[in-house]
């Protein structure tokens, strides 16, 4: 009897946090649904103009133009990203526009639209709330203040700070040496460093997929519960500003994230393995859950039917729809990306070499410094890169259309795995003082409130 009561404690404590981790995400959703409002606010007369210059300046489209950096540019979603909100009736209430979320047309015909809505014009049946569009708390304020080109700067800007802060945060929780494989690879096998000024919608996205990764750490230097809820947020957060550009990234950076801070803090695999699984499992689930949650407002506001056949529309589009060039053999999305990125990134032969040797050296180490034990540490710390081919596979239509963006997934991959072999060769963090840990929040502190948290039936 008194066994089973034992073990129904710890149980009652996982209950209570995924409860509080549940309202987390629930609440989350209506801060989302009321910054949509709060973008919406921001009137579209000096947006429209600023867009006026943009395109007899020539920096508004087209579509596809190249990146200078071996691959085409996603100019045909910048052109998308910065319509969004537009077309709207001057009479109609900021928050039914965030609720259906109009827009005017692409690059094709974007510039006669924006010219259109200069003069007047309404387009009241361009909705677009499949996708949250939560970029257009950013994206409009910008646009009406600074125009194209200051956009261009903000996003770049917000993408290099969020840059150093992941930077910064891995570190923290690891070693610098970790930090730098699992970051260096998307720097310098992707296109990222172009988009500010070609595509600055992807320069977004890529800053909330490091935004994920800051907030994973940061959590975990709390404790590891915290890591998770960071985790969680981060995800809803990447769900807000992103179209379904890249979501295998965050997802496979912040679940190695977090198995890394809990290993390099108790060098406990079980732990590691178990925190790294849900941290897994907690960002793809709360990246669906914020996902579902935009339609569901779409269908309180808009009407459940209208909602319902858009839902069906869209996924079953992604996942297996008809498209030139688009194969339907399992796995075409992984060789697609695979062999584009090869192809087209100029420096994937360089990254490839690099991280090769960098895992060379790190499972040498590690079997130096702890055994051979070390490589099944190694082993299970990538496990997160599967998460990039299970995407390709599960979206493949998405997957093989954009593969000139979509590829970023591979150098994330190698990343997660060379980051993975150089944490399970480094040394345990220099122990420090009494007085030293009393002030800090390290990682003993961090394994004790995560027992607190599972064990506070026991203090009543």
């Amino acid at each position: 009897m008194g066994s089973t009561a034992v073990n129904a404690r710890p149980t009652r404590g996982w209950l209570r946090l995924t409860a509080r981790a549940l309202a987390v995400l629930v609440a989350l959703q209506f801060v989302l649904m009321g910054l949509l409002v709060v973008g919406q606010t921001v009137p579209d007369k000096p947006i429209v103009d600023n867009l006026l210059s943009a395109i007899k300046e020539g920096t508004y489209g087209p579509s596809a133009i190249p990146d200078r950096m071996g691959t085409q540019s996603d100019t045909f979603t910048e052109c998308v990203v910065v319509g969004t909100g537009l077309g709207a009736d001057p009479e109609e209430s900021a928050r039914s526009r965030a609720a259906r979320m109009p827009r005017i047309g692409n690059c094709d015909g974007g510039a006669a639209d924006v010219k259109a809505v200069a003069a007047g014009k309404v387009f009241a049946d361009m909705d677009y709330y499949k996708y949250w569009a939560g970029y257009t708390v950013f994206t409009r304020p910008v646009l009406a203040v600074a125009g194209m080109d200051g956009l261009r700067i903000a996003s770049g800007t917000l993408m290099i700070a969020c840059l150093l802060g992941a930077f910064l945060a891995v570190r923290a929780r690891t070693t610098t040496a970790v930090a730098t494989g699992l970051l260096l690879p998307l720097v310098a096998g992707t296109n990222m460093l172009s988009t500010p000024s070609t595509s600055f919608s992807q320069s977004i996205s890529i800053a909330f997929i490091l935004l994920s990764v800051v907030l994973t750490a940061v959590g975990a230097g709390r404790s590891r519960y915290l890591g998770l809820i960071g985790a969680v947020v981060g995800a809803g957060l990447f769900c807000y500003v992103d179209l379904l550009t890249t979501p295998a990234i965050p997802w496979a950076l912040s679940a190695f994230t977090l198995a890394a801070a809990v290993w390099y803090g108790a060098r406990d695999l079980r732990a590691a393995a178990l925190w790294g699984v849900l941290g897994a499992v907690g960002w793809g689930f709360a990246f669906a859950f914020t996902w579902v949650s935009r339609w569901v407002f779409g269908a309180a506001f808009l009407g459940l039917d209208r909602t319902v056949a858009m839902v069906k529309q869209n996924v079953g589009f992604r996942t297996s729809g008809n498209w030139a060039g688009v194969s339907d053999a399992f796995g075409a999305g992984v060789t697609r990306n695979v062999s584009y990125w090869w192809a087209h990134v100029p420096t994937s032969h360089l990254v490839l070499t690099g991280c090769v040797l960098a895992v060379l050296v790190g499972l040498l180490l590690a079997a130096r410094r702890g055994g051979i034990a070390r490589w099944g540490v190694a082993a299970v710390l990538s496990l997160p890169a599967a998460v990039v081919p299970f995407w390709y596979t599960a979206v493949s239509n998405h997957s093989q259309i954009h593969a000139f963006f979509v590829n970023r997934g591979v150098p994330a991959a190698l990343a997660v795995v060379t980051a993975a072999c150089l944490l399970a060769a480094a040394r345990p963090r220099v122990e420090r003082a009494p007085a030293e840990r009393a002030e800090g929040a390290g990682d003993d502190a961090a394994a004790r409130d995560d027992r607190a948290l599972l064990a506070s039936d026991r203090a009543r």
